[in-house]
Formats: C-alpha cells, sequence, structure tokens
C-alpha cells in the first residue's frame, strides 16, 4: 500500500467517523435516543455518499431539523462538523 493510498483511507475513515458522530449530535437535537439514534446516525453516513463533499449531509441534517421544528442554523451544523473532524484528526495524531 502507497503512502497516498493510506491517507485516502485514513481521510475516509475520519470523514466516516465525523459524520456518524455528527449524527448522533443531530440525532439527539431531533429527541433520538437508544436505536433510533444509533440508527439515524448510520442514516446520515449513507447519505454521505450522494455526492463528495459534507454538503449533502449538512442538506439531510437542515431537513431534519425544519421537518421537527429544532431552530438550529446551517452555520451551526457546519461548525460542528468542523469541530468534530479537527477532533478526530487530533484522537488519529494521538494514537500514532
Amino acid at each position: 500500500m502507497t503512502l497516498d493510498e493510506i491517507e485516502s483511507h485514513t481521510d475516509g475513515q475520519i470523514i466516516a467517523r465525523r459524520n456518524m458522530r455528527l449524527g448522533l449530535w443531530a440525532g439527539m437535537r431531533l429527541g433520538l435516543r437508544d436505536h433510533r439514534l444509533a440508527d439515524y446516525a448510520r442514516d446520515v453516513m449513507t447519505a454521505d455518499y450522494r455526492v463528495a463533499g459534507p454538503d449533502d449531509v449538512i442538506a439531510k441534517i437542515r431537513v431534519d431539523f425544519d421537518d421537527h421544528g429544532v431552530d438550529i442554523f446551517e452555520d451551526v451544523i457546519r461548525l460542528e462538523l468542523q469541530r468534530l473532524e479537527r477532533q478526530l484528526r487530533c484522537e488519529l495524531l494521538a494514537t500514532d
């Protein structure tokens, strides 16, 4: 495996974990718990496979928040996504 392949694989894992944690964060704001929360987080992860970048994940959460009357702006969702990604990269560096 080349260095580029390793980095690509690592980035993919970070993005998947970021999306899972973002799904848990969003699901808790939707009032979900237990298996419904876990299912929602997996749905958020799946949303990321539609188009490149995080916009599809953010759009899914935005629609879900709007549908359920959760008053959180898109900018807040983006900030949480960025915070989670930074946190995961720090965690990864700490384990190397």
